[in-house]
Formats: C-alpha cells, sequence, structure tokens
C-alpha cells in the first residue's frame, strides 16, 4: 500500500471510530441520567481525570464554548454529579470536583465501555494489542490540544 492509500484507509477508519465514540458518548450521559446530554460526559470526564479544575481549564481541554461548559455544569450539578467551590485564596476561582456519585457511576460506565473494547479485541493476540495501543497513544500524542 502507498502512502495515499495508507492515508486514506486510516482517515476511514477514523470516521468509522468516530461513529462508535458518538455511540460510546451517548450510552455513558444516558447511565448517567436519562435527560443528560451526550455532550456532558466529556466535560465531567475532566472533572473525573483532574479531580479538581476550573471551568476555563474546561474549555481550553475540550474547545467548547464556554456558555456550554457552564450549561453543563450546571446539569451536572443538578444531577449531583459535580460540585463548585470557592478558591479559599481567591474568591473570584471557583473549583469544580466530582462528586462521589459521580466517581461511582463513571467507574460502573468505563468498566463496560472497557469491556466491549475487550470484546471486540479478544481475537487479537497480546502483542499486536499492545502494539496497536502503543501506535495508538503516538499517534494521539501527535494531535493538537482541542483549544489549538
Amino acid at each position: 500500500m502507498d502512502t495515499d492509500a495508507a492515508i486514506r484507509s486510516v482517515d476511514e477508519s477514523f470516521e468509522r471510530i468516530a461513529v462508535g465514540a458518538r455511540r460510546s458518548i451517548r450510552r455513558a450521559a444516558g447511565e448517567l441520567a436519562a435527560d443528560l446530554p451526550p455532550s456532558a460526559w466529556p466535560v465531567l470526564r475532566e472533572v473525573l481525570r483532574a479531580g479538581r479544575v476550573q471551568a476555563g481549564t474546561i474549555i481550553g481541554s475540550l474547545g467548547m464554548d464556554k456558555s456550554a461548559v457552564s450549561r453543563h455544569l450546571k446539569e451536572l450539578r443538578e444531577h449531583g454529579l459535580v460540585d463548585a467551590e470557592r478558591d479559599e485564596h481567591d474568591g473570584r476561582s471557583i473549583w469544580i470536583r466530582p462528586t462521589p456519585l459521580a466517581i461511582e457511576r463513571s467507574a460502573t460506565i468505563l468498566a463496560g465501555q472497557q469491556d466491549r473494547l475487550r470484546d471486540l479485541l479478544e481475537a487479537w493476540e497480546p502483542g499486536d494489542l499492545e502494539r496497536f495501543a502503543d501506535l495508538l497513544h503516538r499517534f494521539a500524542e501527535l494531535v493538537p490540544p482541542a483549544a489549538d
């Protein structure tokens, strides 16, 4: 396969993966709360990864509009999935933290996602799976942050 054909194949594969990722995000948001929009799931994931984060960091990480992030944080608070607290040193700054409920529910959701991936990849040789994980990680490191 020449380079152009390989690039086309990668692009087509990413399109299929994107469809599956959107389906996974919809499922995850629905498992958190039936009325939660799918775009709230990545916001919660950023909060969970950080443990304590400010909205501006989420905006930069996801490349989402400030008003969308604010709306999703409000929805997540209303569902008891995040707490907001003022910075003890700078009352203008607000920190967002996941609640124990968010940690518990997301652990279940993420375990289900990993089980589905495990099922898809169970026939792969361990060496192939490790190489795929390494190459995918290397590629992901090349992707610029959402804010760029």
